[in-house]
């Protein structure tokens, strides 16, 4: 039996071994999980008002002090494990809207970065008859919970972070530490340790000697941290409600551009100033799915998982994909593009791919001008939001054929952009055939007239419709990208005489006396 293994068989049986304060009975399961938990000592359960449980009933909260712990437990996702002469039953608990949040800082410094959710387990050992009984709330290290998405009690060899064992009432009455194994007990800090930080508890964690990672003493040998654990206010229900009736209430809205294969948590109805837990996860590691960015409120946030308080109503989208295209937060302006540069025309000018370039003369002898700027990209290139507003107009029924004096598959927004007095108009031109439209991760259809659009999102995909299908001068490879001050109300359409040059849009600009030589490079491109 190797070392790790051996200290988790440990670690249980002295768990087990707590058998007056665990709870040591030889009344069958059910008997305990009808015992009724007071709502003021359950500092490991989390917010108990997240689980959603409803008045009256079997098993629900019934005298708004207190819920019976079979109300709490995920049965349908008990697991049995024996270890010698011990068998260990666990049951998850259900997952709350407001998962309990542990952080690992310096000092008793919490370290929002290194934040991860306590998964609490209920335990019962039952040995020559006699049953154990008690509550596991472990506190995985971020790096540990993000690598092992679905850790549990039974599959303690390797984990890394904190145990609490308490009483199926909430009395803690041991506390482990494990770094890749077990560590030694560790302790829960009091209050007077922790002086003004309100509402918080901390453990005091320890590391192993250098030459050891065994459960013999260690002192000396203390982390440069401690966890620090959100702990329930000390209020009964009556009290809660009455501050819940009284706040007004929020709304967040998180989604994800990938929902069949993201965990979604924090969505929900939140009293004001109180704090959700937000974040998406790939639901199974093997999809190797990479966080890109937040959309809509979070922009900016550059993890999965964070901390929020609420203070208004809250949508964002999570983006997962390869790489989603730069941003400039300070403007906030994306790229319509993950790759910008002019498209040269068929004479292999790149100036004529910009606002206002000659591309000839009509019959009459008139000079026909270009009003927008090509972006170079092959068909079925995503394009994305330059900026965040509302979509005013879609066009989605142009097929792959030429359509003369047509911008063919196009889809217009409408936007603030700071600096300017009015609304910027931004239409994207020339859109593939089939699905030029992306789907809007918001509603789980293609984006359409009305919807709100933030910066970085995924609206569609380049083509050649229209009179891009046999254009000589740019030949079949571009975005047609143009802007206006107004559009028409009844049709959406950019008015002519409010076009402008889109360039001064763009995150990043346009050296146009060396646009031939720079190849038709954007230069000055901000990637937040």
């Amino acid at each position: 039996m190797n070392t790790t293994r051996r200290f988790f068989i440990l670690a249980l049986l002295l768990a087990a071994a707590c058998g007056k304060e665990a709870g040591r009975d030889a009344a069958g399961p059910d008997a305990v999980r009808d015992r009724r938990i007071p709502a003021a000592q359950v500092p490991l359960y989390g917010n108990l008002f997240s689980y959603n449980l409803l008045p009256g009933g079997t098993g629900t909260r019934t005298d708004g002090r207190s819920v019976t712990l079979g109300s709490l437990l995920d049965t349908k996702r008990t697991r049995t494990a024996r270890f010698g002469a011990i068998t260990f039953t666990q049951i998850p608990f259900l997952p709350d809207r407001e998962p309990s949040l542990a952080e690992y800082g310096a000092d008793l410094a919490p370290d929002i970065g290194a934040a991860t959710v306590i998964r609490k387990f209920y335990v019962e050992t039952l040995q020559d008859g006699i049953r154990h009984r008690f509550v596991a709330a472990m506190v995985a290290e971020a790096a540990y919970a993000a690598n092992h998405p679905d850790f549990d009690y039974l599959e303690m060899p390797g984990f890394t972070g904190a145990v609490l064992l308490s009483t199926p009432e909430g009395g803690v009455f041991r506390v482990e530490n494990y770094q890749a194994g077990l560590v030694r007990e560790s302790r829960l800090l009091s209050r007077e340790e922790t002086a003004g930080k309100s509402g918080l508890r901390y453990l005091k964690l320890y590391r192993p000697a250098p030459d050891a990672r065994s459960g013999g003493e260690t002192d000396g040998w203390e982390l440069e941290c401690a966890v620090c654990l959100a702990e329930k206010p000390e209020t009964d229900w009556a009290e809660k409600s009455a501050v819940l009736i009284s706040h007004p209430q929020y709304t967040i809205r998180i989604t994800t551009n990938l929902p069949d294969y993201v965990d979604v948590k924090g969505s929900g109805t939140y009293s004001s100033g109180s704090w959700a837990t937000l974040g998406c996860f790939p639901r199974h590691t093997f999809l190797s799915l990479d966080f890109g960015r937040w959309t809509g409120t979070f922009v900016g946030e550059k993890r999965p998982y964070f901390p929020w308080k609420v203070t208004s109503d809250i949508l964002a989208t999570a983006w997962y994909e390869d790489s989603g295209p730069c941003v400039d937060l300070e403007r906030g302006v994306a790229n319509p593009l993950k790759r910008m540069s002019v498209a040269a025309t068929g004479s292999g000018s790149y100036a004529n791919g910009t606002f206002k370039a000659l591309r000839g003369f009509y019959e009459d002898g008139t000079p026909r001008y270009h009003w927008g700027i090509d972006l170079y990209a092959k068909p079925g290139t995503p394009v994305y939001s330059m900026y965040s507003g509302y979509i005013i107009r879609t066009e989605s029924d142009h097929p792959d054929g030429y359509e003369e004096k047509s911008f063919g598959n196009v889809i217009v927004t409408e936007n603030e952009v700071a600096g300017y007095g009015r609304k910027v108009y931004l239409q994207y031109a020339h859109l593939q055939y089939g699905t030029p439209v992306a789907v809007n991760p918001r509603t789980g259809k293609p984006f359409a007239k009305g919807d709100r659009v933030f910066a970085g999102d995924l609206i569609g995909y380049t083509g050649k419709t229209g009179n891009a299908f046999l254009d000589a001068e740019v030949p079949n490879k571009h975005l047609d990208l143009m802007a206006a001050f107004a559009v028409d109300p009844s049709t959406g359409k950019l008015k002519s005489d409010a076009l402008t040059d889109p360039a001064p849009f763009l995150n990043g600009t346009l050296d146009l006396e060396n646009l031939q030589r720079k190849k038709g490079q954007v230069e000055g491109i901000r990637c937040d």
